[in-house]
């Protein structure tokens, strides 16, 4: 108990004697506290305090003689800088705890804090929860409840703001009265987290942001601070139209106009606030993608010449000027001759290998550009006056000073971007940002005093595209090009020359696919493909109706193919790309089957240049639609003759191989028949008419038919002959290598069960097993080695196995290959994993007939 005691003794004996601990001049105290952001001269601490030069010396040097402050003696006493040293902290530390023992020993927990002191630009609060970490906000009034508080005429609440440096917040233990640790965040809400909260108190250094009006309010009174709001921020942090971020801890943010300099030494950091201030400017930076080919304004090379030649006369600096500007903007090889090869060196070491245009490109690439090329760009930009724009300067501070403090004292320059070397202090900037060691997270330096931590915006990108000398040619190569928010510049085939077509394409597509409806209308009447890249997938139907005559061909496929649109793709078949042509007349055809009334209301497309491609949708259809239709197939027949989509799927619908008899429904297969003898030899409706041409007359076919058959045709159409086929192309050596060239699944095309319908359509027959002899094929072993060769070999083993009544050998194709010719008490059943054992029609027919054994 004693202990107990004698404990307690000491700390109130230790609060009695930091009571008395006030620093007692005002003067020193404001010293001391403006030295702890950063050291300054005499000079700097008279202005910036307001105290008289002959005080603010006298102040200084009592302070030094107490050990609380030293001087910078190095360049002489005269503009010495003086800093605060450890003991000046200390001392500073006492005395805030002296103004805690004065005014806040009995703070109410109700409360979120207690002023300290209150004595011009910098205010001491002591609070008891949390504090803000970089940006606070004060009562105007804090005599007055808030709920009754009167709003201004505003509309908003009286409010000061004041900001606060995370160095300048220590908290203390309320029994010690010794600095501690803050509240861990993770305990908040638990037992041990209230714990650390009620014993615990942070004092804060503050500095008003508004300084030139005193916060007239008295040590020891307390506040709730009033929830911040963007309405009543200061002017300085939301009169620009570029939002920087949000000051970290808030949802507040946080916007500028002009003239900020940012050094930023990550590019993660510099590309986000570049892309925050882009909107509307020309932004002259590194881009993380880089155009094919720089794109500069062909003005620039006037004020590059008055660098070059600062002697010259204006007059023959002009004429010089026109000459050039003429032979590079014809980007003729015969103008580029009439330049001296010395000139065009030097504008290629300044510039890089660029294209030169008359109009100002929105976002300008500067990494091939030396520095007399920048500073020649620059200058054109600025001089243009009507211009604001963006620099993300490559090159160092100190060697370039002078020129970067011309730039930023230019009203239209939003954002100068440094990031080689040491932070450097550019005068002419209304503010400062800086690069701090979280990733996206900056500071804000206002002042010397105020600094705001602020999370970098994330928000859509609103910078100028890049602009590359290739566009889409068509819709099918956009699609194809674009991948999330990049491009494949690859994909893209129109070398267009036009700059201000490309680049207003290209600014479409920055909207692709997600759009801009607005851009879109704006742009309509004086670019109609721009227009129509950057509408929304919703408004694409009407926009079409609109502009489909002022667009070029194969643009369509950017209609989606949806009910809603059958109409209008059936009307514009003409207009997509073939692979967007057969899928909507996949998506027509089917909905065609489920909707037959749709089918009559659009047949009336039959009389226009859509024919071909709704001929293709009816016939698709055809095997589901009632015999109703039949006149309507007939003559989507003729139509479709002229143009045969999806030739190989429409004859098996047209004439199906589901049993041997009645495969004409419509009565079309004389006419397609003979009419498809007329399309060119290579194609699918003039070979499958030859083969069943041959196969109703009973002619022989030749072997290079069989070949031409063979490739074209799906199996089912010819497996029958398979067995034949082969034979009479192992006989010569013209079909032996072209059996070597083409691999073809023998074992399951030859091997099938007797009676299973096939054959072409419009001759279907049933399949009759037709096994060679292992000497019938005995050039197969003697074949040169290729991939083809293993079924053909899978062949040969399974017969020889078979005549020799051998155990079945694991094929090459498929293990289980072998059992195809074997008895079904041989087989074993086959689950679904057969089929990433080996060839598919191989497992297929495997799995097949495992099935059906067990059926008979």
């Amino acid at each position: 108990m004693a202990k107990i005691i004698n404990k307690l003794l000491l700390v109130w004996l230790k609060v009695t004697l930091l009571s008395n601990k006030r620093i007692r001049s005002s003067y020193h105290r404001r010293i001391l506290s403006w030295l702890i952001d950063s050291g300054g001269s005499v000079s700097q601490i008279s202005k910036s305090l307001k105290i008289r030069t002959p005080h603010a010396s006298l102040a200084l040097s009592q302070l030094r003689n107490k050990g609380l402050v030293s001087r910078n003696e190095s360049s002489g006493i005269r503009g010495a800088i003086h800093k605060i040293t450890k003991q000046g902290r200390m001392r500073l530390d006492e005395d805030y705890i002296a103004l805690y023992k004065l005014h806040a020993i009995n703070l109410p927990q109700n409360h979120d804090a207690v002023v300290l002191e209150s004595k011009g630009p910098i205010i001491i609060l002591c609070y008891v929860k949390n504090p803000p970490k970089s940006l606070i906000s004060l009562p105007e009034n804090p005599y007055l409840d808030i709920d009754s508080m009167e709003k201004d005429s505003s509309g908003s609440m009286g409010v000061r703001w004041a900001s606060v440096k995370s160095s300048s917040i220590n908290w203390y233990s309320k029994i010690t009265l010794e600095k501690v640790q803050p509240p861990n965040k993770s305990n908040l809400g638990t037992i041990e987290g209230w714990f650390e909260q009620s014993n615990s108190f942070a004092i804060v250094r503050a500095n008003l942001l508004n300084s030139d009006e005193q916060w007239n309010v008295n040590a020891g009174t307390w506040f709730d601070a009033p929830a911040m709001s963007e309405e009543n921020l200061p002017e300085i942090l939301s009169s620009g139209d570029n939002k920087i971020g949000e000051i970290v801890d808030s949802d507040i943010s946080v916007s500028w106009k002009n003239r900020l300099h940012a050094h930023l030494t990550s590019k993660v950091d510099s590309s986000m606030l570049i892309n925050s201030f882009s909107h509307g400017c020309v932004v002259m930076r590194n881009n993380l993608i880089k155009p094919q080919k720089t794109i500069l304004p062909i003005g620039c090379l006037s004020n590059w010449l008055k660098m070059k030649h600062p002697r010259m006369s204006s007059v023959k600096l002009n004429a010089r000027y026109r000459t050039l500007s003429k032979s590079l903007i014809s980007n003729s090889s015969n103008s580029n001759n009439s330049l001296s090869l010395a000139l065009l060196r030097d504008i290629s070491r300044d510039f890089g290998e660029c294209e030169w245009v008359s109009k100002n490109p929105g976002n300008i690439e500067v990494s091939g550009l030396s520095l007399i090329g920048m500073k020649s760009l620059i200058e054109f930009i600025k001089a243009k006056g009507d211009l604001e724009f963006i620099v993300e300067w490559n090159w160092p501070i100190l060697a370039n000073l002078d020129f970067l403090e011309y730039i930023l004292r230019e009203n239209n320059c939003r954002l100068l971007v440094t990031k080689h070397g040491d932070i450097t202090e550019i005068n002419s900037a209304l503010a400062k940002l800086v690069s701090l060691r979280e990733l996206a997270t900056v500071k804000l330096q206002l002042s010397r005093e105020h600094s705001l931590t602020i999370k970098l915006s994330t928000g859509p990108d609103v910078s100028s595209p890049i602009t590359h000398n290739s566009v889409p040619r068509n819709a099918e190569e956009l699609v194809r090009s674009h991948s999330g928010k990049s491009w494949d510049l690859d994909c893209l085939t129109n070398k267009e020359a036009n700059f201000e077509y490309r680049k207003e394409i290209w600014q479409a597509m920055n909207f692709y696919p997600e759009g801009n409806e607005e851009w879109a209308n704006k742009i309509e009447l004086h670019n109609p493909l721009a227009a129509w890249i950057a509408t929304p997938n919703r408004n694409r139907k009407s926009r079409w109706i609109r502009i489909v005559g002022n667009l070029p061909n194969k643009w369509a496929d950017l209609l989606e193919i949806n009910i809603d649109n059958i109409e209008v793709i059936i009307s514009s078949f003409s207009k997509g790309s073939r692979t967007w042509q057969k899928k909507s007349i996949i998506y027509i055809s089917e909905y065609f089957v489920k909707n037959n009334q749709l089918l009559i209301q659009m047949s009336h497309f039959l009389d226009s240049k859509s024919a071909v491609n709704l001929s293709a949708c009816i016939l698709l259809a055809s095997k589901e639609l009632p015999d109703d239709f039949t006149e309507l197939i007939q003559r989507s027949v003729d139509y479709w003759l002229d143009g045969p989509l999806f030739a190989q799927e429409i004859l098996a619908t047209l004439f199906p191989n589901n049993s041997v008899e009645h495969n004409d429904r419509f009565g079309v297969l004389d006419k397609v028949r003979n009419a498809s003898m007329i399309h060119p030899k290579d194609s699918i409706l003039y070979n499958w008419s030859s083969y069943v041409t041959s196969l109703m007359n009973g002619e022989v076919i030749s072997s290079t038919s069989m070949r031409n058959y063979m490739k074209l045709f799906p199996y089912k159409w010819w497996y029958d002959d398979s067995s034949n086929w082969l034979l009479n192309q192992l006989s010569s050596s013209a079909g032996r290598r072209w059996l070597a060239a083409n691999r073809l699944p023998w074992p399951a095309l030859i091997a099938r069960l007797d009676g299973e319908v096939c054959g072409p359509p419009g001759f279907p027959k049933r399949f009759t097993r037709n096994i060679p002899s292992s000497g019938e094929i005995i050039f197969i072993p003697v074949m040169t080695d290729c991939e083809a060769k293993d079924s053909l070999m899978d062949l040969y083993d399974m017969i020889s196995s078979l005549e020799e009544s051998t155990d079945v050998a694991p094929g090459r194709t498929h293990p289980m290959v072998g059992y195809l010719l074997r008895e079904f008490q041989e087989w074993p059943d086959f689950s679904a994993s057969i089929f990433n054992e080996g060839d598919e029609e191989i497992a297929s027919l495997l799995f097949g007939i495992s099935f059906y054994k067990n059926l008979v």
